[in-house]
């Protein structure tokens, strides 16, 4: 490992701490051992730390684990973990699971999730260790947060996990350090035309591209109960994008609300195909409300409400007549 010198790389040392998944902690530990490497030798250098930012914080963190009464050795090889991940075994970074579950009260308590769930350093040679309160500092300090995209068959919409690395990482941040980091997605599925958006951004632009675009939503129709399905899932996602990161606006809780609820044909299409679908839908459209991620009209309220217990009423007839069908054949 050669660090390139200051003249040639013509700007500072800038310190980054990673959030790796599970599935990357398996398959690739060398590239967390490279990372290790590369810090133990920036650390060496005799360069000033406005210079060497990485040098700067992994001093400073050695004392103040040392303040805390942590042994030397140990406090200077708590400040250089930039590696994180899952406990071995695990997979995910737990915030999907609080939102999915419902259990937290606001975001402080996704924070803690993603926290306890990603306090694991990754070391040199794959070695996993309990690192909560090295984890912890190094999100205290984070200015900005990175996810970098390189494939455009994905979005920020197609599963829980985009809004629960991301999100949850713009989250803890937020919340530990009291203010949020910026946030950008480098999109380099065109190698030859990398673009970098902010967060909110790109989740608009996903937004208009896919999830609000009638033509995508007209073709979920030709996929029946599972096309359903999808649209409640997506819904589900932009409730975590909110939790975590506040970036799904009142006037895209409306865009959505008019196109998978109040829409009249694709309402009765999911009465016919997929009525769980239409229930679940419009339950995270009040949960969204209820949780003050949308400031909606009590009008709006009231005609999802009105969705919701229709369909609810529906699904318990049809329960209640296929048990005394049953009884009947019985």
């Amino acid at each position: 490992m050669e660090p390139i010198p200051l003249d040639e790389l013509d700007r500072p040392r800038i310190d980054v701490t990673t959030r790796v998944s599970g599935l990357f902690r398996d398959a690739f530990p060398q590239a967390a051992s490279v990372v290790n490497d590369a810090v133990d030798a920036v650390v060496e250098l005799d360069e000033p730390h406005e210079l060497n930012y990485v040098k700067k914080h992994v001093e400073e963190d050695a004392a103040e684990f040392e303040a805390d009464g942590v042994d030397a050795d140990e406090a200077e090889k708590l400040a250089k973990h930039r590696v994180f991940t899952t406990t071995p075994g695990g997979y995910g970074a737990g915030t999907n699971k609080a939102v999915d579950e419902g259990e937290w009260d606001d975001r402080s308590d996704l924070a803690d999730v993603f926290v306890q769930w990603g306090g694991y350093a990754l070391g040199s040679r794959g070695k996993v260790t309990e690192a909560h309160d090295a984890f912890e500092r190094r999100l205290s300090g984070v200015e900005a947060t990175v996810k970098i995209e390189d494939t455009a068959e994905q979005d920020e919409f197609d599963s829980s996990d985009w809004y629960a690395f991301h999100g949850g990482f713009v989250s803890a941040v937020g919340e530990i350090s009291g203010s949020d980091p910026a946030s950008y997605v480098g999109d380099s599925s065109d190698p030859d035309n990398v673009s970098i958006y902010t967060n909110e951004e790109k989740v608009r632009k996903a937004m208009r591209a896919r999830v609000l675009n009638p033509d995508w939503l007209d073709s979920m129709e030709d996929h029946g109960y599972k096309g359903a399905g999808d649209l409640s899932t997506t819904v589900d996602v932009a409730l975590g994008w909110d939790a975590t990161t506040g970036v799904v606006s009142d006037t895209l809780w409306e865009h959505l609300a008019d196109a998978y609820a109040f829409d009249a044909d694709r309402q009765e299409w999911m009465r016919d195909v997929n009525p769980w679908a239409l229930e679940s839908i419009t339950a995270t459209f009040l949960e969204a409300i209820d949780r003050d991620l949308w400031d909606a009209d009590d009008d709006v309220r009231e005609r999802l409400q009105d969705i919701n217990l229709s369909v609810e009423g529906d699904l318990e007839a049809n329960t209640t007549n296929a048990m005394t069908q049953t009884q009947s054949d019985d």
